[in-house]
C-alpha cells in the first residue's frame, strides 16, 4: 500500500481531454533564491496534475522527485507514474510554505515553483503567472497570493438606501 497524505477528496478532476499545462518559467539562473516560475494546476489531484507538469519540465532535465505542501493536495502518493518512470513525492508539513513545489532533477538540480491554487480567479492567476518574483526572495508564496488577491479583489458596492 502506498503512503498518502490523508485529506478529504481532491475535488474536481483534471478536464478530459487533457488541457495544456499552465506553467510560466523564468530563465534557469534568473531567480537565485526566489521562485523559478509559477504553475496553475486545474485540480488538486496530484496523480492527474503532476505527470503533465513533469512532462512539460522535460527541457530542464528528468524530474525524479518533488516536494510540495501537504495542505494543498488531498492525496499524495509516494510514487507517481510519469511516462516511462516514477517520480517520488514528498511533502512539507503544516507551518512550511504550502503554495510551492520543489522539482528535483539529478542532472539539472532543482526548480522551485509558486503553486497557484486551482480555484484562483483567472485574472489573479494570470497576474501571478506573469509577475516577476523579487530576485532576493523577499516575497513568500503566501505573500504573493495575498498581494494578487488584494490587487484583483472587487471592492464592495455601497448600498444607496
Amino acid at each position: 500500500m502506498e503512503p498518502t497524505a490523508d485529506h478529504p477528496s481532491a475535488g474536481p478532476q483534471r478536464p478530459s481531454p487533457p488541457l495544456p499545462v499552465r506553467l510560466s518559467l523564468a530563465p534557469y539562473e534568473a531567480v537565485p533564491g526566489g521562485f523559478d516560475g509559477a504553475w496553475w494546476p486545474y485540480s488538486r489531484s496530484l496523480i492527474d496534475e503532476l505527470p503533465v507538469l513533469v512532462e512539460a519540465m522535460d527541457g530542464v532535465g528528468s524530474i525524479t522527485r518533488v516536494v510540495l505542501g501537504i495542505d494543498l493536495w488531498p492525496d499524495i502518493p509516494h510514487r507517481i507514474p510519469v511516462g516511462g518512470h516514477f517520480v517520488t513525492a514528498g511533502w512539507f508539513v503544516s507551518g512550511h510554505e504550502q503554495n510551492e513545489i520543489l522539482l528535483c532533477s539529478y542532472s539539472e538540480g532543482f526548480r522551485t515553483l509558486l503553486v497557484v491554487p486551482p480555484a484562483t480567479a483567472a485574472d489573479t492567476a494570470a497576474w501571478l503567472m506573469s509577475t516577476p518574483v523579487p530576485v532576493d526572495g523577499s516575497c513568500t508564496a503566501t505573500e504573493l497570493l495575498a498581494i494578487a488577491t488584494a490587487h484583483f479583489e472587487v471592492p464592495p458596492v455601497d448600498d444607496p438606501q
